[in-house]
């Protein structure tokens, strides 16, 4: 089995996908500051050195947990329509289907707004100290990473001539090493760094995106982005075999994962071996109903009432049609602190580049969210309203005190993927490093199985099995485990991150 690169610290940890948003992360720890400082810091840092998957033109979501109260707090910072993105307009551009790419997929940026509301709820440091890092990091250049260079490769026939200059500055695809500089994107963060979200919302940079939007066909008004704000949710809760599972709220798909984990508690699912047949089969038959299921009742709740009790259910009814699974590209990260706060965190802007429109003023590519609409159900097109998400983070809590950060890219993926972790923590008692590099299996869709090696198979009669290498393409997880006396912090070997701590 490939090893996760694991640190274990005695005071604090971060786990990131980028080995320099992990030292960002470090240095904030180092200089005093909490893992919500750390947090805020290794964001930026992200959104500047994995552009593509977690860029300030994306959405951000974080999983909280303050020492001080003992509570779990969740943040929803996932951007809402443009107010001109109808139905109507929809169908008259798109002939009645969201597209996957173009300006009718996408969303008023969360990430900045997002980061900064938790900052000012629980950070300790300056806000301006935390992301000059990034600042700096954007305007003076970084060596590519390997990921990196993979996003850029699969959307490059998409970018406009601004962006290739941005991100293939040598005229060609860039290799993992090569300098890249996102100057105006560097301004925009030193701008946010001094002003605070109201640089963004309501400066030029709001202006700017939203002008390139109505150039585009799609109306948007400055209006969309100073009105929108971040959200404090309450956490979804699950007890699984005594262990507390917190996940994130509609209009996330986090309950998805919450009723696959339900499912499974009703099945003596440690019996069956954590590479057996029968975990597989006894895990799709619980997948297929709670993808069904989200995808037939879950939304945006603003919009409309989202019965949760009828839809975490595990009465015997009439099967929901098969759920829809897309692929995307995002970036988890975990963070602990010596007094035992501890951040889930998670940023994506959807697909590589998200809907590859780049607005070379402020230097950001924006995100591919509304591609996740409807034209029909709760999660139907409508101005100001927030797609069903794919992003979702996770703490786990026994005895009362939290013992687990995790969270990985995935898109459609995740709901399963949480239940994996939670499953390898739970039922295997695997520690955190064992649990990140554990062979995984993901549903497609349909009769699809996507199978890391390592797995007793299924018969061919009841999937499609695709077979991966370990490690394989399935989703790059970061985790912080904490314990008494230490902090470890676990980075997914299906990536680039070094996790970093003392």
């Amino acid at each position: 089995m490939a090893l996760s690169r694991t640190l274990i610290g005695e005071r604090a940890a971060v786990a990131s996908e980028q080995p320099l948003a992990s030292m960002v992360g470090y240095d904030v720890l180092r200089r005093g500051g909490n893992a919500f400082d750390a947090a805020a810091a290794t964001s930026f840092a992200l959104a500047v050195t994995f552009h593509p998957a977690g860029g300030m033109g994306g959405d951000f979501f974080g999983m909280l947990y303050e020492a001080n109260t003992g509570r779990v707090h969740c943040l929803n910072a996932s951007g809402w329509a443009p107010s001109g993105l109808t139905l109507d307009l929809v169908k008259e551009r798109a002939g009645g289907r969201v597209p996957l790419y173009g300006a009718l997929t996408c969303v008023v940026p969360g990430l900045t707004a997002g980061v900064w509301e938790m900052h000012r709820k629980f950070g300790a440091l300056e806000f301006k100290e935390l992301l000059a890092p990034a600042a700096r990091l954007a305007s003076e250049g970084f060596p590519a990473g390997a990921a990196m260079c993979r996003s850029i490769a699969g959307a490059y026939s998409d970018f406009s001539d601004d962006a290739k200059k941005v991100f293939a500055p040598k005229g060609k695809l860039p290799v993992p090493g090569e300098r890249i500089r996102q100057e105006a994107l560097g301004r925009v963060i030193s701008e946010v760094a001094e002003g605070g979200p109201e640089a963004f919302y309501s400066g030029w940079p709001a202006e700017k995106i939203a002008s390139t939007l109505e150039s585009l066909g799609v109306p948007c008004s400055k209006k969309d982005f100073s009105e929108f704000k971040p959200e404090w949710v309450e956490p979804l809760t699950l007890d699984y075999r005594g262990t507390t599972v917190y996940e994130v709220p509609p209009n996330s798909m986090g309950a998805t994962s919450l009723l696959i984990l339900k499912q499974l508690a009703d099945s003596d699912l440690s019996s069956a071996g954590p590479l057996s047949r029968a975990r597989i089969e006894k895990t799709m038959k619980a997948v297929i109903v709670a993808y069904g299921r989200r995808d037939e009742m879950l939304g945006d709740p603003r919009f409309a009432p989202i019965d949760m009790e009828a839809f975490m259910s595990t009465k015997k009814g009439a099967p929901p049609a098969p759920g829809v699974v897309r692929k995307g590209d995002t970036t988890a990260f975990s963070v602990a602190d010596a007094e035992g706060n501890i951040v889930s965190g998670i940023q994506s802007l959807f697909h590589h580049f998200g809907s590859r429109v780049f607005v070379k003023e402020c230097g950001i590519a924006l995100s591919n969210r509304a591609s996740s609409f409807r034209t029909e159900g709760p999660n139907k097109v409508e101005p100001r309203k927030r797609p069903l998400h794919t992003l979702s983070s996770l703490i786990l809590e026994r005895r009362g005190r939290p013992y687990l950060a995790i969270g990985a890219s995935g898109a459609d993926y995740r709901p399963l993927q949480h239940a994996l972790f939670v499953t390898n923590s739970v039922d295997y008692s695997m520690p955190a490093e064992e649990n990140v590099a554990h062979p995984r299996f993901l549903w497609g869709g349909g009769k699809s199985l996507l199978v890391e090696d390592g797995y007793e198979l299924p018969s061919d009669a009841d999937y499609d099995i695709q077979r991966l290498p370990l490690p394989g393409r399935t989703g790059v997880c970061q985790a912080v485990e904490v314990s008494e006396g230490y902090r470890k912090a676990v980075c997914d070997v299906r990536g680039d991150g070094i996790p970093s701590g003392f």
